[in-house]
């Protein structure tokens, strides 16, 4: 169904003129495949219609439920999608939402429609510590750029999650935000193991991370995808944060250390400098206490937790790159990849 963008074209067109009449008629055109994300099928395009006489239109974004999951065992856009809903009109920019469908019989899978803001992303491939319009700003622009998106964070978890009715993030009774998340992702590397072939790198880290937990842990709305690549900036200012399927509710700390461990996966993680001119560590964790208002002192803990998931997420992106052709066999990268060579780094050093 996705393969056919024409056919996909008129679907979406029958769908959106039962949800918005008022645009009626209206044309979906430029429908093309995006290559960003590995968990949901997102395909971009345009909508327009006619409005007073003159012709309005709007960029647009699809996101569809695989049919088969690939990187996570499971893919809930409707989780997705109430989660940005509930942040439409915070301090938090989100794309605007056009509608949620979780009959299949509309395009065979549920789904749900976004407008498309305008703005730039820092590219992850090619790495933007190599190249690209990110790499070549000055420093002065690097670390506006990059202090937009700590602030981001910290405005993250400001949020009231509980008044901005996202209650139903929080993990079952009796167990922590913590103790969910790892739950989850421990299933999560069990599953990837049925699928492929045995991580024990995974499952040593799972246990240092289940003996070491923190107590009296603050709770925070968390992103769980913040990194550069899944910001939209516009004038070095921070216009869109995309990627929520994974939110969660977490430690405040846990967003910074997977923004910090994201871009080390980035650099040391595949033996490249870092780019010149980006803020280090120290001041960008002194930056997000300020501005936050929350303590960094369970970071050490979350940096092995964010390297740990990364690892597992790069773990099922190599199976499945693998098994499609897209790389050869040869290269292991369920195994060699970024985020299981920082967690190598990680067990060197606390001996697990």
């Amino acid at each position: 169904m996705i393969d056919d963008l024409e056919d996909l074209a008129r679907r979406l067109e029958a769908w959106l003129r039962t949800r918005h009449p008022e645009r009626a008629p209206l044309t979906v055109l430029q429908l093309k495949r995006s290559d960003a994300g590995y968990s949901n099928i997102t395909v971009l395009g345009e909508l327009q219609w006619m409005h007073g006489g003159a012709a309005q239109a709007v960029r647009i974004v699809l996101r569809v439920q695989p049919l088969a999951s690939s990187v996570y065992p499971d893919c809930d856009i409707v989780r997705q999608y109430r989660v940005m809903q509930a942040l439409a009109g915070s301090a938090v920019p989100v794309p605007r939402l056009l509608g949620l469908e979780t009959d299949a019989a509309a395009l065979g899978a549920p789904f749900f429609l976004m407008q498309r803001i305008d703005g730039r992303v820092p590219s992850e491939n090619p790495l933007y510590h190599l190249e690209g319009w990110f790499h070549d700003l000055d420093e002065a622009a690097l670390r506006q750029h990059w202090f937009s998106g700590i602030d981001t964070l910290a405005a993250i978890t400001r949020l009231d999650w509980r008044a901005l009715g996202l209650d139903f993030l929080q993990p079952p009774p009796g167990r922590t935000p913590l103790a969910q998340q790892l739950a989850y992702y421990r299933d999560a590397v069990a599953w990837a193991e049925r699928l492929g072939r045995p991580y024990p790198h995974l499952h040593a880290a799972y246990g240092w991370l289940q003996a070491h937990q923190p107590a009296d842990e603050p709770v925070a709305l968390s992103w769980a995808d913040a990194k550069l690549g899944n910001c939209v900036y516009r004038d070095g200012r921070i216009v869109g944060v995309l990627d929520w399927e994974q939110a969660a509710l977490a430690n405040p700390v846990d967003d910074l250390a997977w923004w910090l461990m994201l871009d080390d996966s980035l650099s040391t993680g595949y033996g490249v400098p870092r780019l010149a001119g980006l803020p280090s560590r120290e001041e960008t964790v002194a930056h997000w206490q300020r501005a936050s208002g929350h303590s960094a002192r369970d970071l050490p803990y979350y940096d092995v937790f964010a390297a740990w998931r990364m690892a597992y997420v790069m773990a099922r992106i190599g199976t499945v790159f693998m098994q499609r052709g897209w790389v050869p066999r040869e290269s292991e990268m369920d195994l060699r990849n970024g985020g299981s060579t920082l967690l190598a780094l990680h067990a060197a050093r606390l001996g697990f």
